[in-house]
């Protein structure tokens, strides 16, 4: 299972059961159905799974989907996204923003002491 990493836990995100990333468009990774492990500062959080993909250039982010990923406007989220991928020419790439759901992992089963 692959990871998805957060440096920061934007508008207090990943304390919820569902949440958004936005992401670098990677269509190997981000399609409905897939499963990651969540990491917070290199801390394991959960895990979670595609519940849904829309694939945008960051002139189409708007204000809800901004405020409602990191808690800030749009104009602030796309400083951050420049600052968190300062190497990308966001003309000519495309981002993802992903509804997460966390999911619970299998419990182990219990085997008992005595068999009666």
């Amino acid at each position: 299972m692959e990871k998805l990493e957060f440096s920061t836990n934007w508008n207090n995100k990943l304390d919820c059961k569902c949440f958004t990333a936005i992401r670098i468009y990677n269509p190997q990774k981000h399609f409905k159905g897939n499963k990651f492990h969540i990491f917070l500062q290199k801390k394991y959080k959960a895990k979670a799974e595609i519940l849904s993909v829309g694939v945008i250039k960051i002139d189409s982010l708007t204000d809800y989907i901004c405020y409602l990923d990191t808690g800030y406007s749009r104009a602030e989220t796309i400083e951050i996204l420049k600052k968190i991928y300062p190497r990308i020419d966001f003309k000519n790439t495309h981002l993802t923003v992903l509804l997460l759901k966390k999911i619970e992992l299998p419990k182990p089963k219990q085997e008992t002491l005595f068999n009666c």
